[in-house]
């Protein structure tokens, strides 16, 4: 039993981001620098990969399955977050049912996981709501 909860937790210490080391390179801000009053009160600042941004701007078409939306979040201080990212919250649409039809992840700085597909994640952004305020899960207006 102790060798299968090592093997588990090795797995799960090792799987990758949901989105690239790269990403700034191809992702476009879809909501600037703001503060969240979840996200632990971090400052946040919303991208999206080339998938999700016509959907999560438009809030009309579907998302694609493996669109990506990504907060970068930022010390509280940070009031224009241009400062280090405190760590990332991603989500990435699949093609089930499970979660509002995303998988979700929390990354520290290092892109190290801290948490993957939290319930807490998907309990909060049920609340969203309908377009134009909360859009298939996601809960910020552009």
């Amino acid at each position: 039993m102790r060798a299968l909860l090592a093997v588990l937790l090795v797995t799960a210490c090792t799987e990758e981001p949901r989105f690239p080391s790269d990403y700034a390179a191809s992702y476009t801000e879809v909501r600037d620098c703001r503060t969240s009053a979840d996200h632990d009160l971090h400052r946040i600042r919303i991208l999206a990969d080339p998938a999700a941004l016509s959907p999560y701007l438009d809030r009309t078409a579907a998302f694609p399955v493996g669109a990506v939306v990504l907060k970068e979040e930022y010390d509280f201080a940070d009031t224009d977050c241009t400062g280090d990212i405190v760590e990332w919250t991603v989500m990435q649409k699949t093609s089930g049912a499970a979660r509002l039809g995303w998988d979700w992840q929390r990354v520290a700085a290092d892109r190290g996981i801290t948490t993957d597909n939290s319930s807490l994640c998907s309990n909060c952004h049920s609340q969203c709501g309908a377009s134009p305020d909360g859009y298939d899960g996601t809960c910020a207006m552009p």
